[in-house]
């Protein structure tokens, strides 16, 4: 519809044209002893945050995929050694071949494998980790300074199930525009499907959304005025300036309408810029006319028969109520 309702945990309610969803998203916890307290205290799930508190100090890194080992090798510009806790045997991770062999280079990693972390020990900080051999059952107890966590994350999209289009992790999925499945409502930030997870490419999310939610609400007041508002009918012709049959298209109308005097009103969406519009009307591709009045439609012409309409004898014959014309 046209206002979106938003209620929040504390009984609040809010109305609005158009909705950013920037919820973020939350690293996933290991959930063992001393995680949870000795976090901020030696345990990190941000190596460009947190590396350069580890000068010459020995930490461990939890996980094996891309961002554990990339970010296992930028922790070794400060820390004196880095310890990788691999749930697989020797050799096997889950991130690309060219950061794993620049990993198994590196003089200041060291790797193990077929364990997992059981226990983070400290009072008031990270003093040493226990470690779980998985083949064998046997517990080590490593002294260290600093764990990195790398097990995934988690969108905060909870609410969101059956609202918006998800993927199966959780995270919205978006087009370039920010646009969500729902019209005028958008995404920003780590909760969508995206590459890279940074404050910077969350800020340039939160930029484009910003803008493409403005556009959005200028487009619909301007839509509600010319088309749903009008007192006459209504050509809503969907083009593209990228499709020679579509600018053809497009001429042709603004010389019929021009010949109808007042009778009809033309109004042209650019399908490659207004989506929302033509998802309100299921128009999957362009070029595509409907006739409306009222904000009722019409009739609604196909893209095959746009080449064969002659309007010039249609539009009359269906303004004067004729809706079967050919």
């Amino acid at each position: 519809g046209e206002f979106k309702f938003i209620k929040t945990k504390k009984g609040g309610q809010y109305q609005a044209k158009a909705v950013i969803l920037a919820v973020g998203a939350q690293p996933r916890l290991l959930d063992i002893p001393g995680e949870r307290k000795l976090r901020g205290m030696g345990v990190s799930y941000c190596a460009t945050c947190d590396a350069e508190f580890y000068q010459d100090l020995d930490v461990v890194v939890v996980g094996n995929g891309d961002a554990a080992i990339e970010e296992a090798e930028y922790i070794t510009k400060y820390a004196r050694k880095v310890t990788i806790i691999v749930i697989h045997d020797e050799g096997i991770v889950d991130c690309n071949r060219v950061s794993a062999e620049r990993a198994f280079r590196n003089e200041k990693i060291d790797f193990v494998w077929n364990s997992v972390l059981t226990e983070i020990k400290g009072k008031d900080e990270v003093e040493a980790v226990v470690i779980k051999n998985l083949k064998t059952g046997e517990t080590t107890e490593m002294p260290v300074q600093g764990v990195f966590i790398y097990v995934g994350s988690i969108p905060g999209t909870g609410f969101l199930k059956d609202k918006v289009a998800l993927d199966q992790q959780g995270y919205i999925i978006t087009n370039e525009f920010m646009e969500t499945s729902v019209s005028g409502v958008f995404a920003a930030g780590d909760a969508r499907k995206k590459f890279l997870r940074q404050v910077i490419t969350a800020a340039g999310d939160g930029a484009a959304a910003a803008v493409a939610a403005e556009n959005y609400i200028m487009e619909e007041e301007d839509f509600s005025r010319r088309v749903l508002g009008a007192t006459k009918p209504v050509l809503l012709a969907f083009w593209t300036p990228a499709d020679e049959g579509s600018i053809n298209l497009i001429q042709r109308l603004e010389k019929t309408v021009g010949s109808t005097g007042d009778l009809v009103s033309l109004m042209k969406v650019d399908f490659s810029r207004k989506k929302g519009i033509a998802r309100k009307y299921s128009i999957l591709q362009p070029p595509a006319v409907l006739l409306l009045n009222k904000g009722q439609v019409l009739k609604q012409f196909l893209p095959r028969e746009l080449d064969q309409v002659r309007w010039d004898d249609v539009l009359p014959e269906l303004l004067n109520g004729k809706e079967d014309a050919k």
